[in-house]
């Protein structure tokens, strides 16, 4: 499962709030990080999340990390 959670963390550290992202990516790919980041943002292509990256500059472990799927 991807989890977005990282991110939102690096945004509160570095003072930015989630209306940030807009300024470098499109709603479209907001909405699949902030509304259910376990199942769409998992879509998500890895020039996206280098993106968000470079852009906070922070490492790839601030954006994201795996973690196992819940059971069904």
């Amino acid at each position: 499962m991807v989890d977005f959670t990282p991110l939102f963390d690096t945004l509160k550290e570095q003072g930015k709030s989630k209306s940030h992202l807009r300024s470098f990516m499109s709603s479209s790919t907001q909405a699949k990080i902030t509304k259910e980041p376990a199942l769409n943002g998992a879509n998500l292509e890895f020039r996206v999340i280098e993106r968000i990256c470079l852009e906070l500059d922070v490492p790839i472990e601030k954006v994201v990390r795996i973690l196992p799927n819940p059971p069904e």
